[in-house]
C-alpha cells in the first residue's frame, strides 16, 4: 500500500513539474476565458456531407435508422486560408481553447440541395434547399452571405417525412468562378413514430 502511495506521489509531482516548468521560460498558455480571434479570409476547396445523430463515434449512414427528431445534415466546408484576420492571429497571443475557426468565404456563390430520387410528393431533380434551415432559422435557399461562417454547420429538414423514408440527395457548392463541387449522398432511414 505504501509503495502505491509513493508511486502516486511521484506521478503527481511529475505532473506539477510539467505544468510549472514551462512557465519558467515564459511560454504563454491559452487562456480559457480569452476572446476568440476574428474571421480569416478563405476559399472553399471541398465539401463533406454527414448526417446526425453522431452515435458510437460515427455519424449516421444510409444503412442506419434514426429518429427524425435527432436528424440533421452536417455540411463541412474545407477551407484554404487566404489571409489572417488583422492582428487577431498575432504570434504569441493566447486565445480561448474553445474557439472554432471562423472564415470569410470569398469564393462561394451559394449552396443547393436537390433530390436524386422522389421524396414524398416531390419529384427527382427538385431543388429542396428551401426545406433546410440553419440553427439560426435561415433557409439554405436564402443563404448568400458566407462571411463569419464556422465551416462545419448543421441544416435541419423543415418538412416531416413519411415514416421510414430516406433522402437521396445531390448537394451543390457553387463557386463564384463558375465551378461546382458536387456531393451525392443518401440519408439514414428516418423514423417519425
Amino acid at each position: 500500500m505504501k509503495k502505491k502511495i509513493k508511486a502516486l506521489m511521484v506521478v503527481i509531482a511529475g505532473y506539477f513539474a510539467l505544468l510549472i516548468g514551462p512557465s519558467c521560460v515564459q511560454e504563454q498558455l491559452p487562456d480559457l476565458y480569452a476572446r476568440c480571434p476574428g474571421a480569416r479570409d478563405a476559399n472553399a476547396i471541398d465539401l463533406n456531407v454527414e448526417f446526425a445523430p453522431y452515435l458510437s463515434d460515427r455519424y449516421a449512414t444510409s444503412s442506419d435508422t434514426v429518429d427524425f427528431e435527432d436528424f440533421f445534415m452536417v455540411l463541412d466546408l474545407e477551407a484554404e486560408v487566404l489571409s489572417e484576420a488583422s492582428s487577431s492571429w498575432a504570434f504569441g497571443r493566447a486565445y480561448a481553447l474553445s474557439c472554432a475557426p471562423i472564415y470569410n468565404f470569398k469564393n462561394i456563390s451559394n449552396i443547393a440541395v436537390t433530390l436524386r430520387e422522389p421524396f414524398g410528393s416531390l419529384q427527382a431533380g427538385t431543388d429542396i434547399s428551401y426545406l433546410f434551415e440553419t440553427l439560426e432559422g435561415t433557409r439554405l435557399s436564402d443563404l448568400r452571405d458566407f462571411q463569419n461562417l464556422i465551416p462545419t454547420f448543421g441544416l435541419y429538414l423543415q418538412e416531416n417525412p413519411e415514416n421510414y423514408s430516406q433522402l437521396s440527395l445531390r448537394i451543390f457548392l457553387f463557386l463564384r468562378d463558375g465551378r461546382q463541387i458536387l456531393v451525392d449522398t443518401t440519408s439514414p432511414t428516418l423514423k417519425t413514430n
